[in-house]
């Protein structure tokens, strides 16, 4: 069995506006550490996938910088959509990828802006996973074990158990959407219920077939595509035949509907870094609570706030709880509650015609 990546990068990452921009999303950004999100996925997967076997499916916008961030990888590496189409016509055309390399390659399909603490049980994890889905002919998907009553999450149930041994498998029962707070605090305490990662392993061939069965369309737009993927012309006939595939999420087009799934328990540290918020769970904070990426902040009769100062100092006097960014052209304080909406300021600035700042 050989694995391969899918690492999905083509999110517009909104809520990490104003640094996170169309033409450089949160993917690209150094958030923590000197390298990338994307650079740390790819990093992080190479004990056990080796550069090789790794496809990058991005945006047509953005295939320069993912080219130039990892120039280890062949020009064929770098799919760019002209059109994004969701997640099931990426993990679609990176299942596709892998079966012309090899017909019986486990695909890993990893999004690029995700952080992980423990990186070694994250690969035991993706290992097992990658045997599951090789073994029994499974779709499989991780599911994070949850910290906290999230409410900004989908969620999955386990069923009944299958392998006992950790990390875990069972059957999914269900899947749900983000649920209600009540809810979602009676998933944190059922000990059945799971954050939906976004973190998938699956035999290319098997994940082929069950999107011919379910996504037809998207299965007959494959098959146009197909001959073309490892040619020349790639970029040209995925202009030609990409934008018309069906916008659909994995998902609800495939994973809600095929009787092929199991989900593997992980447990290894994880964050989506959804928001400025979920830096301050992973930036240095001092006694009162304040974070900045760098350290360099000087807060008086403040506490709890997220300072992003671009190496500038930091100083604070008795304000709490903001978010405070700032760019070569922008200057953004929200409420630290308030991270989620920041995509309202992108619609008005949209609105506005103020595109230069987007």
């Amino acid at each position: 069995m050989k694995l391969y990546a899918v690492v999905m990068a083509g999110g517009s990452g909104t809520r990490f506006w104003p640094a996170s921009r169309q033409r450089r999303p949160k993917q690209l950004l150094a958030l923590t550490g000197g390298r990338s999100l994307l650079q740390q996925t790819i990093d992080r997967v190479a004990p056990l996938i080796p550069a090789e076997r790794v496809l990058v499916v991005t945006g047509a916008g953005h295939a320069a910088e993912v080219a130039a961030q990892l120039p280890h990888l062949a020009p064929g590496q770098i799919l760019a959509e002209p059109l994004a189409r969701n997640t099931a016509a990426a993990a679609a055309v990176g299942a596709l990828w892998v079966a012309g390399q090899d017909q019986d390659g486990v695909c890993v399909v990893l999004p690029a802006d995700h952080l992980i603490t423990d990186e070694s049980l994250f690969l035991q994890t993706l290992a097992k996973a990658g045997q599951v889905a090789h073994a029994q002919g499974q779709l499989v998907t991780l599911g994070l074990t949850p910290r906290y009553p999230a409410t900004g999450f989908g969620y999955i149930e386990a069923g009944a158990l299958v392998d006992g041994q950790a990390p875990q498998v069972s059957q999914v029962a269900a899947f749900h959407e983000k649920p209600a707070l009540a809810k979602a605090e009676e998933y944190l305490h059922s000990g059945r219920h799971f954050w939906n990662s976004g973190m998938f392993a699956w035999s290319a061939g098997v994940f082929l077939a069950e999107v011919e069965r379910l996504l037809p369309e998207l299965a007959q737009g494959l098959a146009r595509l197909a001959p073309h993927l490892a040619g020349d012309g790639r970029d040209e006939w995925l202009a030609r035949i990409y934008p018309a595939l069906p916008s659909i999420s994995v998902d609800y087009g495939v994973l809600e509907k095929t009787s092929r799934l199991r989900v593997v328990r992980a447990d290894f540290g994880w964050s989506d870094v959804g928001s400025w918020e979920a830096m301050g769970e992973l930036w240095p904070a001092d006694a009162a609570g304040n974070v900045c990426q760098d350290g360099r902040i000087l807060a008086i009769e403040s506490s709890g706030n997220v300072v992003a100062a671009g190496g500038r100092l930091g100083a604070l006097l008795g304000v709490n709880d903001l978010v405070a960014v700032v760019t070569d052209d922008v200057l953004m304080i929200v409420p630290r509650d308030r991270c989620q909406d920041v995509r309202q300021i992108i619609d008005q600035l949209r609105a506005a015609g103020l595109d230069e700042h987007l």
